[in-house]
Formats: structure tokens, C-alpha cells, sequence
């Protein structure tokens, strides 16, 4: 085989690895979002955050491995790492993973829980009280640029 065949097929191989990362990056992402519960928001930003680092992974693959030139095979490549990750052992690896984490943090998020309960209980009475100053030390200047 040529040596130009040979680096056609090492950057097909490098796109499929590509693939492969992508989809492992947002399976650590769905571990997460089974071990911790999440909001709307939350799941909006991930996916932004997520999307944003899968565009520049696949510009940065086409960007030095192909100097910049955008390939069909390749984005067929990264397609088919993937699809075949996500059949073969994606499904498996989030659920084993999380089935291990989830009692893990339940655990150790007990007294986080705890703490942090504690510090909104104390944060909420300390804004009550300098609410209440404040509006106190308002009225008193209220009273004074009146008064003259």
C-alpha cells in the first residue's frame, strides 16, 4: 500500500477514535445527571457546554490532521465511532457506573445536606435581622432629610 493510503486510513481511524471520545464525554455527562437530579437550566448548559466541546474537538481533528479541510468520510468516520460505542458498551458503562455512584454520593452528600441546610437556615435569620436594620436605618434618614 502507498503512503498516502496508509495516512487516509490513520486519519479515518483517528475520526472513528474521535467518535468514540465524543460519545464518552457525554456519557460522563449522563452519569452525572442520573447520580445528581437536575433542573431545566441545568440540563440546557450541560448540553451547550457539551456541544461546544464536541464542535471543537471536531475542528480540531480536521484542523490538524487534515489541514482544515472538511471530509465526508471523516464526519462518516466520527458518525460510525459513535454509532458503535453507543451499541456496544455506552448504555452498559452508564448504568454500571451510576448504579455504583448514586449510593456513593448518597452518602457523602448526607452531610453536605446537613451543613448546607444549616448555613441557608443561618443566612436567611442574618438577612432577616439586616433587612430590618436597614429598612430601620432608611426611615431614621428618611426622618432627617425631612426634618430640615
Amino acid at each position: 500500500m502507498s503512503g498516502a493510503i496508509l495516512e487516509e486510513l490513520r486519519f479515518f481511524a483517528l475520526a472513528l477514535l474521535r467518535g468514540v471520545l465524543i460519545l464518552a464525554l457525554y456519557d460522563v455527562i449522563r452519569v452525572f445527571r442520573r447520580v445528581i437530579s437536575h433542573g431545566v437550566w441545568a440540563v440546557a448548559a450541560e448540553d451547550l457546554f457539551y456541544w461546544i466541546a464536541t464542535a471543537l474537538l471536531v475542528f480540531e481533528l480536521l484542523y490538524r490532521e487534515n489541514d482544515g479541510a472538511v471530509r465526508g468520510y471523516a464526519l462518516f468516520a466520527v458518525a460510525a465511532g459513535m454509532l458503535f460505542y453507543h451499541q456496544t458498551v455506552s448504555g452498559w458503562l452508564v448504568e454500571h457506573i451510576a448504579g455504583v455512584l448514586r449510593p456513593v454520593f448518597g452518602v457523602l452528600s448526607a452531610p453536605l445536606r446537613f451543613l448546607f441546610g444549616k448555613l441557608r437556615k443561618f443566612l436567611k435569620l442574618t438577612g432577616r435581622f439586616h433587612k430590618k436594620k436597614l429598612k430601620n436605618q432608611l426611615k431614621e434618614c428618611i426622618v432627617i432629610l425631612l426634618s430640615k
